[in-house]
């Protein structure tokens, strides 16, 4: 591996350039622009995902713990069962 690496860096200043070099340091600094950038809008969009789901939960759980609890449809052993229509057909004789 070493042996093949000299031997390119050897023969490279017989190759010919293929593109011209003297652009080269505003265009690093301009793709180091770009992944700044691209960085702080993920970690914006990061932080209002979880603070959209923060107040999600927050929200959601006060409205669980304020909300009314409906009636329950089958509420033969409530308190009220005594008034069921359904005990004078129990009638024993």
């Amino acid at each position: 591996m070493t042996r093949d690496l000299d031997d390119l860096l050897a023969r490279m200043p017989a190759l010919p350039i293929d593109r011209s070099l003297d652009t080269l340091d505003a265009d690093v600094w301009a793709r180091v622009d770009t992944l700044r950038s691209e960085r702080m809008m993920t970690q914006l969009r990061t932080g209002a995902v979880a603070v959209a789901l923060v107040t999600g939960l927050a929200v959601g759980g006060v409205g669980v713990v304020t909300a009314p609890k409906p009636p329950a449809e089958l509420s033969i052993f409530t308190v009220e069962a005594g008034l069921s229509p359904l005990l004078r057909m129990d009638v024993r004789s």
